[in-house]
């Protein structure tokens, strides 16, 4: 499981579409400490993807990306996505319509990836039926 497993479930469980948090308040969601690199670099807080990226996964996962960013603050803003709200969550209405609901393949490897703490190129999905 990622280390920033806990802070995906805090994001999804959050109801609100948006959260301007301290450093500290994020580090007591996850559990533990971050890293040096989230109080130096802009970067660490960056929406990015792939290998060595699990703490932007774990957020993108849950359907938000980081926004406003004040390093010497030590203070973010946390936005869920539009299609990631919760009135939407759980509607199937939308696929009988034509509409996509739920996960492209990138984001369910990018998800279980995040989960399982190995890189998403190392998780295969089969769909049958």
């Amino acid at each position: 499981m990622s280390k920033y497993m806990n802070l995906s479930n805090y994001l999804v469980a959050y109801k609100g579409d948006r959260w301007t948090a301290s450093f500290k308040e994020v580090e007591s969601v996850v559990g533990s400490a971050l890293p040096r690199s989230a109080y130096l670099y802009q970067a660490w807080w960056s929406n990015q993807t792939g290998e060595g990226h699990s703490q932007s996964a774990s957020w993108k996962m849950a359907g938000w990306r980081t926004g406003e960013l004040d390093i010497a603050k030590q203070q973010v803003t946390f936005y869920r996505e539009k299609d990631n709200r919760p009135d939407k969550a759980g509607s199937h209405d939308g696929v009988a319509k034509g509409k996509r609901n739920g996960l492209t393949i990138a984001e369910a490897k990018a998800g279980l990836a995040t989960f399982f703490g190995i890189a998403p190129e190392n998780i295969e999905i089969t769909i049958k039926g």
